[in-house]
């Protein structure tokens, strides 16, 4: 066939040896397909690279082809990385991504979202943390059958298709490289409380100082919120103590780089005097100077597989795909030395 030429219904359904009203059963996600023949169908509309008008589908099916990403969070890199890994799949698929930004604290959340789908019949929607934590929203969308997955939840809920990442892993081992050159005064600030990646993170540290029987000093430890202030803030506090520790490991790169304005501003050189270590790679992790060890985190890959997951549920023509945990990698950079040097 022409590649000049358009490839339809009908040619789909030639190659499969099916009616077009099966094709179209399958494009709809109708549930009077068999697992044989919707395979069948979906190769061949893979094969000849068919593209399904959505404008037609949404006014027989009646659904907008949007999904929403839900969010509350104050990292804007974090954000930008989560929309570019969701928009790479809505456009492949033709879909459509609205951002709903939510108050965690709103005790009418549930409520409220359920109304927002109404409102503009969303087909589905992605979950980020903290809001894929709140017990009582996930409850809501369930009994609204909704279809979403979740991005970073605590507990991989059995219920529910998610993404997740080692958080508590990569600190442990972070935290074992930091012991390993040398140091044993380590400092740490916590993300956000309701982030459940906030304790992963401050679980991993714990167990690492703790199994390598060094004492864990409560006033280098401090909560943050994943924004640069709180970083700037919590570390003041620390580096106000009377004794100082010699690496003070953040949540997040921003809190990480608060820290550095505090310390410099104090006259505390670094890396010889206080190693800063962060987490997630953001960019200003190497713009800084000395720039960041860090824990780079798969975000972009994390939020398309999410996108697939809820697509492969809402869509006839996506592939199921199955929650799944990403791996992080720990980047070592100028900021951490070890304590001889």
């Amino acid at each position: 066939m022409s590649k000049k030429m358009s490839v339809t219904i009908k040619d789909v359904s030639k190659d499969a040896n099916v009616s077009i009203k099966t094709v179209s059963r399958v494009i709809n996600n109708e549930i009077n397909v068999s697992e044989d023949t919707k395979d069948r169908v979906l190769q061949s509309i893979l094969k000849l690279g068919f593209k399904p008008n959505k404008n037609a589908q949404s006014l027989r099916s009646k659904r907008s082809y949007m999904i929403a990403l839900l969010y509350d969070n104050p990292n804007k890199h974090y954000l930008a990385d989560i929309q570019s890994g969701i928009l790479q799949v809505c456009k492949e698929t033709g879909y459509n991504l609205v951002l709903q930004e939510c108050n965690y604290q709103n005790k009418n959340l549930g409520t409220e979202i359920i109304e927002f789908i109404s409102d503009f019949q969303i087909d589905g929607l992605i979950v980020t943390p903290p809001l894929s934590d709140m017990d009582d929203l996930l409850a809501s969308l369930d009994n609204a059958k909704v279809h979403y997955s979740i991005i970073a939840p605590s507990d991989k809920r059995t219920s529910s298709s998610y993404v997740s990442s080692n958080d508590y892993d990569a600190s442990y081992a972070m935290t074992n490289e930091i012991i390993s050159k040398g140091h044993t005064d380590i400092g740490f600030i916590k993300g956000h409380h309701k982030h459940s990646a906030s304790s992963l993170r401050y679980k991993g540290f714990s167990d690492a100082v703790t199994q390598k029987n060094i004492p864990l000093n409560s006033k280098w430890v401090k909560e943050g919120n994943f924004t640069f202030d709180s970083g700037f803030n919590a570390g003041l506090e620390i580096l106000d103590s009377p004794l100082c520790p010699s690496v003070i490991f953040a949540s997040n790169d921003y809190m990480a780089a608060g820290v550095m304005k505090a310390a410099q501003m104090k006259g505390i050189k670094i890396p010889s005097e206080l190693c800063i270590i962060g987490f997630d790679d953001s960019p200003i992790a190497e713009q800084l100077w000395p720039s960041l060890s860090t824990i780079r985190q798969p975000v972009k890959e994390m939020a398309c597989h999410a996108a697939k997951i809820l697509l492969g549920n809402v869509d006839g023509l996506s592939q199921q795909t199955e929650s799944r945990e990403f791996k992080s990698e720990l980047i070592l950079r100028e900021s951490l030395v070890n304590l001889s040097d």
